[in-house]
């Protein structure tokens, strides 16, 4: 049977998995493509096989022998007899059987350092654990977050061919009203001009239970379906990013550029982003609240092409930036002014009905 195409598991990842480090959804996933993977089964084969020296050593618990006792009680019966004695006599005249005094003094020195064996093979044990799951849990956050930035970079240019394609520079515009109001809508754009590599391209690599198998409608297919199967699409058809709204500048719509009109002198238009992760709102107050790459952490992609990791709590901390979620009204809207971002979800509108006052000139 044909298995659907997945993103490659790491080696760390499956070695979190293997030392059962990994949240339950990951691990579920990994056990399901273990059932069909072959390669998968022969990689957590491989990796069980270097971890079975260390589950070796933990498992050599010192146990005394099974004869111990008959032994000693044998050297006790053919040390020779005694004269029955006082129960109390001076400390140098007692006399204890050599046999039973060699007997205990070696089962006592076996179980001594039976113990001091053990307790150091568990402290080594404990202590390489305590260095390498923090370095397995580093390695894999960083090699999914520079998955998720190359998936970005790679969007970014399909983004950056379709502004190349009109003599204005704009990335694809959303509609103020219509079937095509939302923010989801330049995927629709990008996958008419044939610019997507892969429909994957909209999904973060890291995240693992992206319904994936929707696919992207075209144009055509979108626009002529019922309202029902155009609001389920609206939901999932932006993917895993966030989408800039757009402008409000002199009571007009604008969408933004990557060739500017603004002057040479104002450098800040090309630190402007264009598209990032899928944020919650409601969990930017909570900054225990991981996002997708770590607590509080997003990646964005600029007009100029770059990818970075944002600490949104550091821009809500500074008076001086411009949040890339939130408007200066701080709602998730259209942007106010020329240099106002606002990146939002597949589903969100560019203007609610609440904003429509803003808007005094019609778009042509």
């Amino acid at each position: 049977m044909t298995q659907p195409q997945r993103q490659p598991i790491s080696d760390e990842t499956l070695f979190g998995y293997l030392l059962s480090a990994l949240p339950k959804e990951e691990s579920d996933e990994i056990d399901s493509r273990l059932l069909w993977d072959q390669e998968l089964q022969q990689r957590s084969i491989d990796l069980r096989a270097l971890l079975a020296p260390l589950a070796e050593t933990s498992a050599e618990v010192y146990e005394p022998s099974g004869d111990l006792v008959s032994r000693t009680i044998s050297q006790l019966d053919s040390s020779p007899a005694r004269d029955a004695a006082p129960l109390r006599q001076p400390h140098n005249d007692v006399a204890c059987p050599t046999g039973f005094t060699s007997v205990m003094e070696s089962a006592s020195r076996q179980i001594r350092w039976a113990w001091i064996d053990s307790l150091a093979m568990v402290a080594a044990g404990v202590t390489l654990l305590c260095v390498l799951l923090p370095s397995v849990w580093y390695s894999r956050e960083e090699s999914r977050r520079l998955a998720c930035s190359q998936n970005l970079r790679k969007f970014g240019n399909a983004i950056h061919e379709f502004a190349s394609f009109n003599a204005r520079g704009e990335l694809p515009s959303i509609d103020i009203e219509g079937p095509l109001a939302f923010a989801g809508s330049y995927v629709l754009k990008l996958n008419e001009s044939q610019l997507l590599e892969s429909n994957e391209l909209v999904w973060c690599p890291s995240q693992q239970s992206a319904p994936k198998h929707l696919g992207i409608p075209s144009m055509q297919q979108y626009l002529a379906s019922s309202l029902e199967q155009q609001r389920s699409w609206i939901k999932t058809i932006g993917g895993s990013y966030a989408y800039h709204l757009g402008n409000i500048v002199d009571g007009r719509y604008e969408t933004p550029r990557i060739a500017s009109n603004l002057r040479v002198e104002q450098p800040t238009h090309d630190f402007v982003p264009i598209i990032g992760d899928l944020v919650d709102i409601s969990r930017l107050e909570d900054e225990s609240q991981p996002l997708s790459h770590g607590p509080q952490i997003s990646n964005l992609l600029y007009k100029d092409g770059r990818v970075h990791s944002v600490r949104l709590r550091s821009l809500e901390a500074s008076a001086g930036l411009d949040h890339p979620y939130l408007n200066r009204h701080q709602a998730r809207a259209v942007g106010i002014g020329q240099d106002d971002t606002c990146l939002a979800p597949s589903f969100v509108p560019p203007v609610s009905v609440n904003e429509n006052w803003m808007i005094t000139t019609p778009l042509k």
